[in-house]
């Protein structure tokens, strides 16, 4: 199936399996039980002088007790001689592997070539081979029943993650069972007969080998989908993904059937104290293998060149260049822990590369995911664009781009990561080297107390950084995508919601909650008794609350003013002889910007009465001044197929409530009569709508030969009227005009 998705659960199902099917056994069992592979009764049980193998000698401690630690009489110095006796148990046993390994390894050899050890490895390969291919039929059985919903499920390309993620469930489940029905078509009919230990342990050393490296090259093609472009998690190029799956599937495929092989070996009656030396030699081939693995990736990284919109696997800066280097050194670190047996060192390390893993893995895959949404969102904003600037060059008016909506928790989230990663590890240290314990114990130091208290209190940190971050990108993103400021000069624009005029105000709350919590915890973490701080801060706050009455006065009125919803951040309100638009709210006062500029602080306390201009909806009224022949009825058609012809406009379109009307002939006046025109709009986009409403209706007045009314002064003068009087006349008239105008 060509969707790899990650499956952990099969590898826990498998080595369930394989822990029933393969209990451990003593070496006199494995050794007696040789007549089952070679057909023979010639099997002899071993000395009993023979040395014990490592695996089964007890565990050695300082005074010979077993690791049983209480923590009221934990003694740390016994505790780390504990481990260092425990390594030195294990590289004495190596040694006296290395010892007789050339005798044991030779008489391997000897019962290999004789006939029947040839008949036992030739039974082994025979049944290895039957069950994994007894496997593979039932797993293809199910894949051809299968076959049509995994191709529906391949050819979606869903481009939001939430649908990818969905799609890859999907996927999983799929996969999950058809591991299961190889696992139950091999692993399932070889438990189904009775097999001898040695036989039983060889065959499932093997399988186990198998099964291990097909989960692994299910997470890497879950992680890399090399013949799946829109199932790749990590953003890179078709050619990066199948160096990557190969080179690491290689390597972990001869890694893994160098232990199986081992095992294999290892079950032989010759093998009782080289055993030891046969999974060191796997060790060290695993530990070349994906050392050549690690190199060959350099090289490819280093002379490979992506397309444009694919991205390297992203590393530190720190370590860009240096990265198979260190993973080389890590890997052989590793390696020589396992031989040597230090299992502290050796959990430190897994620890370490595990976390280091997991923060390049999800780091790299929340930078893809970041970089699909960044390239959705500049092709959507393109497009908005290029309709919203053809509309602005055919009404001639102003083109404002929309910039792209860009994704805002993309820095979180990779910090989320690896805080996790920093925490996993300091709790990983803290538990493998005994800390945890010695910080219990009564008898505790100085130093342990300090180690302790400042484990506690980084992690603290790391934590409240995070909660921080997430707050404050979540606010960030809210205030900036708002429309504070528009509205247009006169004032009068829309407001935020409601939440969102809040939000300054919990950003700071927010912020005082951490810092204080952060501060009380450190405290507390340093032994110190925090009931009387916060006793003494509540009669602080007791006494500055008598002392400041007005402060009060102005909080709690702010705190009803903000409850009532009377005022939002961006609004255009009114207080008493002040005006202007909402620019900042404080914890006792906002602040007014004048449609001309000046700002204007107002303490909550002083407020009365607030007139808000900017809620909910705004009704415009206009005048035009018609002369009296003017057809009503005509004008009111044409006013109807202007407001049907405004509303289909893409600019100021979405802006009204309610479309533009007339209503008829609003007063009479001593020269013309007025004809009034009214619109509903949303609070801020008025008054574009008011500049285009004027200019289409003077362009439709001049098109259908309306006149607008023009004031005049008639004068009726005799016939017989000398110029002279003629003249008194116009002057007296014009006059008269001129104080009308005046008082009017």
């Amino acid at each position: 199936m060509k969707a790899a998705i990650k499956s952990i659960a099969c590898l826990l199902l498998f080595s369930g399996l394989a822990w029933l099917a393969n209990p451990p056994a003593p070496a006199q069992a494995q050794m007696a039980a040789i007549a089952a592979i070679s057909g023979s009764d010639d099997a002899q049980a071993p000395a009993p002088d023979a040395p014990a193998s490592d695996a089964t000698a007890p565990d050695a401690t300082t005074n010979g007790a077993p690791d049983t630690v209480v923590a009221e009489t934990f003694n740390y110095y016994a505790f780390l001689d504990e481990g260092i006796n425990r390594t030195q148990a294990h590289i004495d046993a190596t040694l006296r592997g290395l010892e007789a390994f050339p005798h044991e390894a030779a008489a391997t050899l000897d019962l290999i070539s004789s006939d029947v050890g040839k008949t036992g490895l030739m039974w082994i390969a025979l049944f290895t081979a039957i069950f994994v291919g007894v496997g593979i039929v039932a797993e293809v059985i199910y894949r051809r029943f299968s076959a049509s919903i995994c191709a529906y499920l391949e050819r979606q390309s869903p481009q939001k993650f939430s649908d990818r993620l969905k799609q890859m469930a999907a996927l999983c489940v799929l996969s999950l069972l058809s591991l299961g029905v190889f696992a139950i078509g091999s692993v399932g009919t070889f438990l189904i007969f009775d097999w001898p230990p040695i036989m039983k342990a060889a065959i499932m050393s093997l399988l186990t080998a198998f099964f291990l490296l097909r989960i692994i090259m299910i997470v890497l093609q879950f992680l890399f989908a090399p013949k799946a472009d829109g199932l790749r998690m990590i953003n890179v190029d078709p050619q990066t993904a199948s160096a990557l799956t190969g080179s690491l599937a290689w390597a972990a495929g001869i890694s893994l059937f160098s232990f199986g092989i081992a095992g294999v070996f290892s079950a032989a009656p010759t093998m009782v104290q080289g055993d030891i030396i046969l999974f060191d030699h796997a060790v060290v081939i695993s530990v070349i293998s994906f050392c050549v693995a690690t190199w060959w990736l350099g090289r490819f990284f280093a002379r490979h060149q992506s397309g444009d919109g694919i991205e390297k696997i992203a590393l530190p800066t720190s370590i860009a260049r240096l990265w198979p280097v260190i993973v080389s050194a890590w890997i052989i670190l590793m390696g020589g822990a396992a031989i040597i047996g230090a299992e502290r060192i050796l959990k430190a390390l897994i620890a370490i590369g595990l976390a280091c893993v997991f923060d390049v893995v999800f780091r790299n895959i929340i930078e893809g995911q970041h970089r699909i949404k960044v390239k959705t969102a500049q092709q959507e904003a393109d497009e908005q664009n290029a309709i919203a600037q053809a509309a602005a060059l055919e009404n001639d008016a102003e083109f404002e781009p929309v910039a792209p909506k860009l994704p805002v928790f993309t820095k979180v989230l990779k910090r989320g990561v690896r805080l996790l990663a920093l925490v996993f590890v300091l709790a990983s240290m803290w538990r493998i080297w005994g800390l945890d314990r010695l910080a219990m114990a009564e008898d505790a130091g100085i130093v342990a107390r300090v180690i302790d208290a400042s484990t506690e209190i980084i992690m603290i940190l790391l934590i409240a950084d995070l909660i921080w971050s997430l707050i404050k990108a979540f606010l960030d993103e809210r205030m900036s995508a708002s429309n504070v400021g528009h509205g247009g000069d006169e004032g009068g624009g829309s407001g935020l919601s409601r939440v969102e005029t809040l939000l300054p105000l919990l950003k700071n709350f927010a912020l005082t909650v951490i810092v204080i919590m952060v501060a009380m915890v450190t405290l507390s973490s340093l032994g110190v008794d925090i009931g009387p701080l916060i006793a003494g801060a509540g009669v602080v706050g007791l006494a500055l609350g008598f002392g400041s009455q007005a402060l009060v006065r102005d909080v709690v009125a702010g705190v009803f003013f903000l409850l009532d919803d009377a005022f939002r951040l961006g609004e255009y309100i009114e207080v008493d002889n002040l005006r202007g638009r909402v620019e900042n709210i404080s914890i006792r006062s906002m602040q007014l910007r004048h449609h001309r500029g000046p700002l204007q602080t107002i303490p909550f306390g002083e407020i009365k009465s607030i007139v808000n201009h900017s809620r909910d909806w705004v009704i415009v009224k206009l005048e035009f001044r018609v002369p009296f022949d003017t057809d009503v009825n005509k004008i009111k058609k044409l006013v109807k197929k202007l407001a049907a012809e405004l509303l289909n406009d893409p600019l100021i379109g979405d802006s009204f409530i309610e479309p533009l009307k007339s209503q008829g002939v609003r007063r009479m006046e001593e020269f013309n009569m007025v004809i009034g025109l009214k619109y509903t709009a949303k609070p801020g986009e008025q008054f574009t709508i008011r500049k285009t409403v004027y200019q289409s209706v003077l362009a439709m007045f001049k098109e259908n030969g309306i006149q607008m009314a023009s004031r005049n002064v008639k004068v009726d003068v005799p016939a017989d009227a000398t110029p002279e009087q003629k003249h008194e006349a116009v002057a007296a008239a014009a006059q008269q005009a001129s104080e009308q105008l005046n008082k009017s």
